[in-house]
């Protein structure tokens, strides 16, 4: 199933490639015989691994380092790929792996990811894409006292107290996950753009930052100046 969904996702989001981290290489065989048009690039920890899917149709074994978390996997795995020329900054991979790492027969997650050029991602709400400058506030005092109309409110969460502020933000990125969050339901209600379990955006986000907020990738990107 996760191998046809990720065949599927690739396609209906015009992929560059499928990235598949693998111990076993049973996933990338599986992608494999569903022959799609976008590559297949299967990134393995073992050489001997990576010999035999030398043999599997459409796949292209790259060698990485081991990794622990997901987020290591995910960044690993896209910067291998980066490395050997096979995608570019700006491209969609399609990446799936297994959670917890480094377990054989473990695939359950596909992520579409945006490379290079994003600065944090998340779950997007909505097919909403709006461009501001960035209010990044860690209490609703702070919102109070930075935030302006028409700015992208960047917070860990949303309340009610912070209602009057949302309805006159551009866009809304809360740390917080969950797509039956506050934020995720007021972006709905308000018909705003929401990217929510951006984590770390109060840390890696900064006022005054220029991005663009593209909810159907649930990645945020810098504008230049």
């Amino acid at each position: 199933a996760t191998a046809h969904a990720a065949c599927t996702t690739a396609t209906d989001t015009n992929a560059s490639a499928i990235i598949t981290v693998t111990k076993s290489g049973a996933t990338p065989r599986l992608i494999s015989r569903f022959r799609p048009e976008t590559p297949i690039i299967a990134c393995v920890m073992d050489e001997p691994v990576q010999r035999q899917l030398s043999l599997t149709w459409g796949v292209r074994p790259l060698i990485m380092p081991y990794v622990q978390s997901t987020d290591e996997m995910i960044e690993g795995s896209v910067a291998v790929a980066q490395a050997a020329g096979l995608i570019h900054d700006g491209e969609i991979a399609v990446v799936t792996a297994g959670v917890p790492a480094g377990i054989a027969g473990t695939t359950n997650m596909i992520k579409v990811h945006l490379v290079g050029s994003s600065l944090i991602s998340g779950a997007g709400v909505g097919d909403e894409n709006v461009k501001g400058v960035l209010c990044v506030c860690r209490t609703v005092e702070d919102v109070k006292l930075k935030f302006r109309p028409g700015m992208i409110l960047v917070v860990p969460h949303t309340n009610n107290d912070m209602l009057p502020y949302l309805r006159q933000a551009a866009g809304i990125i809360t740390e917080e996950n969950g797509l039956g969050s506050h934020a995720a339901v007021v972006g709905l209600s308000l018909n705003k753009a929401v990217i929510v379990g951006a984590i770390g955006a109060t840390r890696t986000l900064h006022d005054g930052m220029k991005v663009s907020m593209d909810c159907r990738q649930g990645s945020v990107q810098s504008l230049a100046e």
